[in-house]
């Protein structure tokens, strides 16, 4: 079987609506002053899951019962081989990714009378089209909630005085292949935390996440990546591993564990999916000689914000220790709506084409932004938009000021997941990986790292202007007056077009 046969990576998708997110952005009402610049979140995750096989291996790395080392891992039932390895790059087959129509920005169809060129709105719909082929047609939100709500507490926990930032649809993506790669109770105790009913209702999940969130249209860049790590004188089960290169557009690497060669293309494969963000996290990251697998989810994502902050201003942010002086963004007095929970108020900022939105959350006097999403209001705000109506919330003249910020974190994850009920993958006695490999006696899960980094600032990664087309109602304007200033602790949350949470973090130390 070659490379190209491995991968079906976009098939069979059909037309769907316009987004949500396009048609809110069309009929939001403008804010009140807008002036120069551009803000661009990016963003950046990594989970890295080792499956290690200590039993059955001697130190020098050799399987005492494994088929002989051909540079290329053996398949089982099978004896095709998934393809020939580059010798210095050792990727068997890499994800293909569909290809969309840049976004029609109506400053340039102008023509010199301030009217449009007719050619614009096959433009326009071209762009809406690539967008709604690649959006899955069923609505993926289900079950969904759950695990938000269970993993976002256990995720932030321990925060303490640093900052934190997680990206628990990454996490997701990563624990659905985990659960291809497992059986019986280990598979079991994954389907548990992710609130599915069994592996096929899961894989759909999983790939419907996925095409959720792709976009690349020159404006909105938000790309999920997965990838595949095998042990060259490993036999694996030829359908799990095709299953997980084409459900999951995981990329497929084979090499010997403990390489240097294949150390540095991890390295290198994790750095060019996270466009370079992470790499002082990624700097050390390599293969324990004994790994028989590796599964590496990515998510790399930038955007420019709806509309620009209006100015910038310094001033002093109260940290859990200190008093120190940032740089705030700042919109002053325009029509939003606020969040008024018990333990918080909140507001947004959306980012461009109704892509998403970023919620920023800050707790009442007294409370810590890692007390107050251990909260269940909090995390029901957190999790989507069914939780955000249920809060109290209203149309007001709000005045937004949030620290520019840039917090990075690392977290080891065994802990939560234990907490979260996920142990047995990580006992070499109970594991079973079965559907990986039949060399699964003694398999077993030794690491489980996510790294993740989320910055914001007012000049941005990409520049782009846009011109909203469209009539807006004319509503009672609102009355009162909200300044949310955010000058201590505070949480941020950002959104995909459906509402679901991408990023959310905890911000101590802008």
């Amino acid at each position: 079987m070659k490379p190209d046969d491995l991968y079906n990576a976009v098939t069979d998708l059909r037309d769907d609506q316009i987004l949500e997110g396009e048609k809110r952005l069309r009929a939001k009402r403008p804010a009140h002053v807008r002036r120069l610049g551009i803000i661009a979140a990016v963003l950046a995750v990594v989970l890295l899951a080792s499956i290690v096989l200590l039993p059955k291996l001697s130190h020098a790395g050799t399987p005492t019962d494994a088929a002989p080392s051909s540079g290329s891992p053996a398949l089982e039932n099978s004896t095709e081989s998934i393809g020939t390895p580059n010798p210095a790059a050792y990727r068997l087959a890499a994800a293909s990714y569909p290809k969309m129509v840049s976004y029609a920005n109506p400053k340039d169809y102008l023509r010199s009378d301030g009217t449009l060129d007719p050619s614009f709105d096959a433009a326009y719909k071209a762009w809406t089209d690539s967008r709604s082929a690649i959006r899955p047609e069923a609505d993926y939100t289900q079950g969904l909630d759950a695990y938000f709500r269970a993993a976002l507490p256990a995720l932030m926990e321990g925060t303490g005085t640093e900052n934190r930032v997680v990206a628990p649809m990454n996490l997701y993506t990563a624990l659905a292949m985990l659960a291809e790669t497992t059986a019986g109770q280990s598979r079991q105790e994954i389907l548990n935390l992710l609130n599915a009913p069994d592996l096929k209702t899961l894989r759909t999940r999983a790939n419907a996440v996925w095409r959720a969130n792709y976009n690349d249209d020159g404006v909105v860049t938000a790309i999920p990546a997965a990838s595949l790590w095998l042990r060259d004188d490993q036999r694996y089960q030829k359908e799990t591993v095709e299953t997980l290169a084409s459900d999951y557009y995981a990329s497929v690497f084979s090499g010997p564990m403990g390489g240097a060669e294949y150390d540095t293309e991890l390295r290198n494969w994790m750095n060019e999916q996270t466009g370079g963000l992470l790499a002082d996290q990624i700097s050390d990251i390599s293969f324990n000689p004994n790994t028989v697998m590796s599964l590496v989810t990515t998510i790399r994502y930038h955007a420019p914000w709806e509309d620009p902050f209006e100015k910038t201003e310094e001033r002093s942010f109260h940290t859990p220790t200190q008093e120190k002086t940032a740089t705030f963004l700042t919109d002053s007095e325009f029509d939003e709506t606020c969040y008024f929970g018990e333990s918080f108020t909140a507001a947004a900022k959306s980012v461009k084409i109704g892509a998403g939105e970023m919620y920023f959350l800050l707790p009442r006097e007294g409370l810590t932004p890692e007390e107050l999403i251990q909260r269940e209001e909090t995390i029901r705000f957190l999790s989507g938009k069914v939780g955000r109506d249920q809060t109290t919330h209203r149309q007001v003249i709000l005045t937004l000021s949030v620290p520019q910020f840039d917090v990075t974190s690392q977290l080891a994850l065994q802990s939560s997941l234990n907490a979260l009920g996920i142990q047995k993958v990580f006992d070499p006695q109970q594991a079973d990986f079965s559907p990986l490999t039949s060399q699964a006696s003694g398999v077993y899960l030794s690491e489980a790292t996510h790294g993740a980094r989320l910055q914001i600032d007012q000049e941005g990664i990409q520049a782009a202007a846009y011109t909203m087309l469209g009539g807006y109602g004319a509503a009672e304007p609102p009355q009162e007056r909200v300044d949310l200033i955010l000058d201590r602790p505070f949480l941020f949350v950002l959104t995909n077009s459906d509402g679901l949470p991408l990023f959310v973090g905890i911000v101590n130390q802008p």
